[in-house]
């Protein structure tokens, strides 16, 4: 996924009402632009931190809008969740994925019972596959990533892959890590433990659960590499 134009470089000041932020230009000005992502940002909305924004379409109102923040020294993460589908849509018809591979994605709606997100994948001889797409920009000082970041916000979405591979189904849940630092995804069991408990019993049920971490420059964002996913529960977020 390449940017429509150049990032501009900036400082990040302060972010309020979760969707505004005020950057500070290398001239000194200051700016107001629009974050995209209304999550809690963990870890990416430091005081002081780098931060490149696009100028390329209107949002809101607002021109600029935030794309990528440094982190912990030199990670890049890339925090606009609407890049997310694109990017796992791009990497599977590169077949970036060799998991699945030869699959295509259909666009249209399924049929009203397949909401929240659910993908269907096809292949030319009629072989399907149910997937759901989660972003992954939450990421600690040791390299591990977590998943989600706000609690009872991603249940609806799993129950159905589990329900999906019941009725005899391939079921999919892949974490797209737009988080240069992350070398793991585990469940974020202190903030949403049900959560948890609920990824570990679909991989029992046979719902396949795959990470694949994103390559960012200021020019472009591309699927790079398969990262382990950890599910056992002996080390806890700290």
């Amino acid at each position: 996924m390449k940017f429509k134009g150049p990032l501009t470089e900036a400082v990040l000041l302060k972010r309020y009402f979760r969707f505004l932020v005020d950057v500070a230009l290398k001239n000194k000005h200051k700016r107001t632009i629009y974050c995209p992502n209304l999550g809690p940002l963990i870890n990416c909305d430091v005081l002081g931190s780098r931060v490149w924004y696009s100028s390329t379409s209107r949002v809101h109102g607002y021109l600029d809008v935030l794309e990528i923040v440094e982190v912990n020294g030199g990670w890049l993460v890339s925090i606009h969740p609407e890049h997310t589908k694109f990017l796992v849509m791009e990497g599977v018809h590169q077949g970036l994925v060799p998991e699945l591979r030869d699959f295509r994605f259909l666009h249209a709606p399924i049929s009203p019972s397949f909401g929240n997100g659910i993908e269907l994948l096809l292949k030319e001889n009629g072989e399907q596959c149910f997937l759901h797409i989660e972003q992954v920009i939450f990421g600690d000082d040791r390299g591990e990533g977590y998943f989600p970041e706000i609690a009872g916000n991603n249940m609806l979405s799993l129950k159905e892959l589990i329900s999906l591979k019941e009725a005899g189904h391939r079921a999919v849940l892949f974490y797209c890590v737009q988080h240069t630092g992350i070398g793991c995804v585990r469940p974020a069991d202190v903030i949403d433990p049900l959560y948890g408990k609920m990824v570990r019993d679909a991989a029992r049920m046979g719902v396949e659960i795959l990470a694949y971490r994103v390559n960012i420059s200021f020019r472009e964002i591309t699927l790079e590499s398969r990262i382990p996913v950890l599910l056992s529960e002996d080390i806890a977020y700290r």
